[in-house]
């Protein structure tokens, strides 16, 4: 499959970003993350850093920003819980190993090894 154009893609993270900004209710917050989130359209279109910095440039780029920004700010009270970022959960020894050992190989802590693979199956709602 031939690599899209940086012009196609860019018009297509902005089709999405006004599909998104079409739900009732969407914050400038949840719309930001939801394109720009770990594991978002965003990362999946653009996986080059140089590709990133040509998007940033764009006049699409610029569009999904003023979207962003045209909608409204979070309700004070809308986040019900604050999370402290951590949590533990056990996993067989085997797969620890496993883990640890293409952290190493990929030059990562276990932890950013680990945060990645979750994030990629994150969806946005």
């Amino acid at each position: 499959m031939l690599k899209q154009t940086l012009d196609k893609r860019a018009k297509e993270l902005l089709a999405l970003a006004r599909q998104l900004a079409k739900t009732s209710g969407l914050t400038w917050v949840e719309a930001n993350n939801a394109i720009y989130g770990p594991g978002g359209p965003y990362a999946r279109l653009f996986q080059d850093p140089k590709d990133r910095t040509a998007f940033g440039k764009t006049k699409e780029s610029r569009m999904i920003d003023k979207l962003i920004d045209s909608l409204p700010e979070p309700s004070p009270g809308s986040q019900q819980r604050e999370f402290s970022g951590k949590f533990n959960v056990r996993v067989p020894k085997s797969l620890h190993a496993a883990l640890a050992s293409e952290a190493e190989a990929e030059g990562v802590s276990l932890n950013q090894l680990i945060v990645a693979k979750l994030a990629l199956h994150l969806q946005p709602r």
